[in-house]
């Protein structure tokens, strides 16, 4: 009875042994696939496309108002909207040939961010409605609502007498597992509404990472004049 037990005892420990080393080869095949997957689809931010993006920031509302040079059949949304796919934090064109998209939200509204007065969200352009594809964009958004030390404002001030004292736009990757780039081109303004227009950014520089600021001369207390200046020309 003893020699019957033993060979089956043996056969038990290779039989385990075997299909140990089966999943430590299973575990690090996938691990090895894994990697090479998020080295291969990294996915950069892409103006490609884009006519420009407008943000306005009203007192207690972020605008965005999307043009694209050919029909768009894609989805805009705010990222981490994207599996609720509800209004006001995700949109989509209502019909084939609509090349403007509009998205209007509360600054209470969508994963905005606040870090005192200053509000920030992360809107997605996707070309396919399912999936983040290269060419795809996203843009950071900024509503700044911080009044300078010197300034005195009444503690009393309601939130929707308020006025944004700045906004920014900034390409950023689609991609949330992306880290950020410093190169990204930045668009940002000293008042409540800032465009982005990457044929305009295209024409005038030739290089990436340039902060365009919208600046305003006053010229006596009648005219203004709005021109851009790049950053180190401030």
């Amino acid at each position: 009875m003893r020699a019957i037990i033993l060979p089956i005892s043996i056969l038990c420990l290779l039989v385990l042994n075997v299909s140990s080393d089966d999943k430590n080869k299973e575990q690090s095949n996938a691990e090895i696939w894994q990697q090479d997957l998020s080295d291969t689809f990294k996915i950069e931010g892409s103006d490609q496309g884009i006519q420009k993006v407008n943000l306005k920031c009203g007192s207690n509302s972020m605008n965005v108002m999307l043009e694209t040079e050919k029909p768009f059949s894609g989805v805009m949304y705010t990222r981490g909207s994207f599996y609720k796919q509800s209004e006001p934090c995700f949109v989509k064109p209502s019909t084939q040939t609509s090349r403007t998209l509009e998205m209007n939200f509360q600054l209470d509204q969508c994963q905005t961010l606040k870090d005192g007065e200053l509000y920030s969200n992360i809107v997605v352009i996707q070309n396919d409605p399912e999936l983040i594809t290269p060419g795809d964009s996203a843009f950071s958004l900024e509503c700044d609502f911080r009044q300078p030390r010197n300034l005195d404002v009444e503690a009393n001030m309601q939130t929707r007498d308020r006025v944004a004292r700045g906004s920014k736009i900034t390409l950023t990757s689609p991609d949330p597992s992306t880290a950020a780039s410093d190169l990204n081109i930045s668009y940002q303004s000293d008042t409540d509404s800032v465009e982005y227009v990457p044929k305009q950014q295209n024409a005038t520089d030739n290089q990436r990472g340039v902060i365009h600021e919208a600046e305003t001369v006053r010229l006596g207390t009648v005219e203004e004049v709005t021109y851009t200046l790049e950053k180190d020309e401030l």
